[in-house]
């Protein structure tokens, strides 16, 4: 079992290398490595709150449960769309040949990744004053 902190000190990488991302414009790489920091620090909280190892494949809804998070960042991680399931909707692919609509939907995914941006880096602040 991996330590509390050396989840969150890997979340830290995530999230930098995921705002690398973002500022390249990558946005839906940028999201996923967000997604991937947030699993770890609320995989360090779990560990940190059961003195266990944080199941495998748990959701994170789940993890959030069991962490005891702040309400509000509770409903702001139950709130966050899945990723797997987000980028396999038909209405969310881009459509190269029309230029509006791809535009809107990058402004979309650019949105998505600032979102989960704030809420990784309140989750980390978290998790570093708790673990």
């Amino acid at each position: 079992m991996r330590s509390g902190t050396d989840l969150v000190r890997k979340a830290v990488k995530d999230f930098e290398l995921a705002r690398k991302y973002t500022h390249a414009k990558e946005y839906i790489t940028a999201s996923i490595l967000y997604n991937k920091a947030t699993e770890k620090v609320l995989k360090a909280l779990y560990q940190h709150r059961t003195k266990k190892s944080a199941p495998s494949n748990a959701s994170l809804e789940y993890l959030a449960e069991k962490t005891g998070l702040p309400e509000g960042m509770y409903d702001d991680i139950v709130s966050m769309p899945d990723e797997g399931t987000e980028l396999m909707e038909e209405d969310y692919l881009l459509e190269y040949d029309e230029v509006e609509s791809t535009r809107k939907a990058e402004a979309t995914e650019h949105n998505r990744a600032l979102a989960r941006e704030g809420l990784v880096r309140r989750l980390i602040d978290y998790a570093e004053a708790n673990v």
